[in-house]
């Protein structure tokens, strides 16, 4: 009977984290291609800079190097909080020579996302030619926040061992 309230309780608890999860990006902003110098992850962070603040940012993907898979398929694993610099190509209805550049922000602390297969700026509505990741810099919490959470874990833990053990 113990271990059936224990399957019971860690069901439970997979079943709320799995309705709460939901792949999400937030469309940025864009920019047509020819406005950029070139396709490398130094340009596209510049451009990337004309929406956030880019300060401390880092290259952590570039499809480039594979990162994404090739050819690039949905869904594609990134960093929570991480930018997506989106190469599209021209297309059939682009507006711009080179195509566009789309920028999307990785939020709801997602690790698995599924970016646009064509753009959808109007610069270039193609396929996609490259994407880049860009994460901000990282940033630990400090001692009291530390401790509060490490304490608000046991106390939860103590909690679920008395309400089990009955």
């Amino acid at each position: 009977m113990k271990s059936l309230k224990y399957l019971l309780a860690v069901a439970a608890l997979m079943g709320a984290l799995t309705l709460s999860a939901k792949a999400d990006l937030a469309f940025v902003g864009a920019v047509d291609f020819d406005s950029q110098p070139n396709n490398n992850p130094e340009s596209n962070l510049a451009a990337l800079g004309e929406f956030v603040d880019t300060t401390g940012f880092v290259l952590c993907g570039n499809s480039d190097n594979g990162d994404f898979g090739n050819p690039i398929t949905n869904p594609i694993s990134v960093m929570a909080g991480a930018y997506l610099v989106v190469h599209y190509g021209k297309g059939n209805e682009g507006t711009s020579k080179g195509g566009g550049l789309e920028f999307f922000h990785v939020i709801n602390g997602e690790t698995s996302v599924d970016v646009p297969l064509f753009g959808t700026s109007g610069f270039g509505n193609g396929g996609i030619s490259s994407i880049r990741e860009f994460c901000p810099p990282v940033t630990a919490p400090d001692s009291g926040t530390t401790a509060m959470l490490l304490g608000s874990a046991l106390a939860g833990l103590g909690l679920v061992r008395r309400y089990l053990k009955r």
